[in-house]
């Protein structure tokens, strides 16, 4: 099953379409316990950057253990400066001890490992009821002895039609990355459209759209429960090809908060496990 999936990750690269999926995964346990319905909602470690959100100064780490062995780390820190919040990013994704063969044999010829970091600066600033946001990415991907490297944007804003009804739209990884081997992978470009909702007590509602290029149109949606004053209850569904349901908790102890998140995947994959322990505070 891992000869499988490591087939799938190098496929893209293979016919020159689209690559590097971890581009496109949200960096905190929050986000996937929502389906990943985040465009409008503001957040510490938002995928659009102009929900980029803190209250002074905070850092995040999230760690996640994948399908098939495959583990995403990411470290995010954000500070506040008046109507403008900038941030700092980095992610690894990686899956290891893959067997090399080259046909049909009773053992590998060896093993390797596929592997794609990105770091990224980020900018989002309140004009008003919009809040409009940037997000510079340098990229790494490495699959055996191949490496490349490229750059992407990420663009995006959030209107507040009031204090309770959010809407967002982001514009994300736009780029190109250098030649693997002899072909360069394609960006998995995509943009979102959501919208959050908290006119309800203790309830947080959130839908979006994406289209990804050279993928399939996707329905999301989130809800969040707010259990007192130090517990929140989340669940998500998305109509993805391999996933749909999605479920985490909150908890919030002073200034730390711990998120976790569980996507169970069809077709026998496995299951996702996702914990991000995050510090918020006027000055760190």
């Amino acid at each position: 099953m891992r000869l499988l999936f490591a087939a799938l990750l190098a496929l893209p690269v293979t016919l020159s379409a689209t690559g590097l999926p971890s581009l496109r995964l949200s960096g905190g346990a929050r986000a996937a316990a929502l389906a990943e319905a985040v465009t409008a909602l503001p957040d510490a470690q938002a995928l659009n950057p102009a929900a980029l959100q803190s209250r002074g100064q905070s850092a995040a780490f999230s760690h996640a253990a994948w399908i098939q062995d495959t583990r995403q780390d990411y470290l995010h820190m954000a500070w506040a400066r008046g109507q403008s919040v900038w941030g700092l990013s980095g992610q690894l994704w990686q899956t290891d001890d893959l067997e090399r063969r080259t046909g049909p044999s009773t053992a590998p010829l060896g093993h390797f490992g596929v592997y794609e970091g990105a770091a990224g600066l980020s900018y989002a600033r309140r004009i008003d009821r919009l809040r409009v946001g940037l997000r510079l990415n340098v990229i790494r991907q490495s699959i055996s002895t191949d490496n490349a490297s490229g750059a992407a944007a990420d663009f995006g804003l959030i209107y507040a039609i009031d204090s309770r009804l959010h809407f967002g739209a982001s514009l994300r990884n736009l780029g190109s990355m250098g030649k693997l081997n002899r072909q360069a992978t394609d960006l998995p470009l995509e943009a979102r459209l959501g919208a959050a909702y908290t006119g309800l007590t203790d309830l947080l509602i959130t839908v979006e759209a994406q289209q990804a290029r050279d993928g399939d149109f996707t329905f999301h949606v989130g809800g969040e429960y707010r259990a007192g004053e130090r517990l929140r209850l989340r669940a998500g569904y998305q109509n993805a090809e391999n996933r749909n349901l999605s479920a985490g908790l909150g908890l919030v102890t002073g200034r730390w908060i711990i998120d976790y998140a569980y996507v169970p995947f069809s077709s026998g994959l496995g299951d996702a496990h996702r914990i991000t322990l995050l510090l918020e505070s006027p000055s760190l």
